[in-house]
């Protein structure tokens, strides 16, 4: 479980005014950057993703450009603009049938092999679905990441690179991601016992 003073400081986010919020980007940008548990080049490739399903054609260069200066092969980049290709395909909740058809195709991509691997692939998923607000989808990514051997921590990694990507938006999904981390957690322990 996540500690109290992070989920504090996550409930007191929700309450801060234009000034704290460009203080907090400012802070931001300095932590998406530096190495947590999460590498540098992890952190660019999610980064890359995002800027991708954005559609931010001077961040995706930008991006581009950083995660080869820290070691990421084409290929690499090419299987992160796979997973923004993947996850800006999704269909909305309200089609059940086609959306099971395409959390299966999902599944397939993320279970083949390839460079990333797949903890790395759904947390550049979840980046996306924090900015694309897709809460369905940040269960769905937040859930697999910890299958895959995330945790909790590296998973909040990514909402300081989507708060930088998106700003307010993002900062809106907090809670989504507090629930899906919850209900990942559950499942896994329900799993163990």
């Amino acid at each position: 479980m996540l500690e109290p003073s992070f989920m504090d400081s996550l409930k007191k986010a929700r309450t801060y005014g234009l000034g704290e919020f460009l203080e907090i980007i400012g802070e931001l940008s300095q932590e998406s950057t530096k190495k947590g548990l999460l590498d540098r080049k992890h952190k660019e490739l999610i980064t890359l993703g995002i800027a991708l399903a954005k559609g931010c054609h001077r961040c995706i260069e930008i991006h581009t450009e950083a995660a080869i200066r820290l070691g990421a092969t084409e290929t690499e980049m090419l299987q992160v603009r796979k997973v923004a290709l993947y996850t800006q395909a999704s269909p909305e909740h309200r089609q059940a049938e086609l959306w099971q058809a395409w959390a299966d195709s999902w599944r397939e991509f993320s279970l083949s092999k390839g460079c990333i691997d797949r903890r790395c692939r759904e947390l550049v998923g979840l980046g996306i679905a924090i900015v694309k607000q897709e809460a369905r989808l940040i269960e769905m990514h937040t859930h697999a990441a910890m299958e895959y051997g995330a945790t909790p921590e590296e998973i909040f990694e990514v909402m300081p690179i989507a708060l930088l990507m998106d700003g307010a938006p993002a900062l809106s999904q907090i809670p989504q991601l507090v629930h899906a981390l919850d209900l990942a957690q559950t499942t896994t322990t329900a799993q163990a016992a």
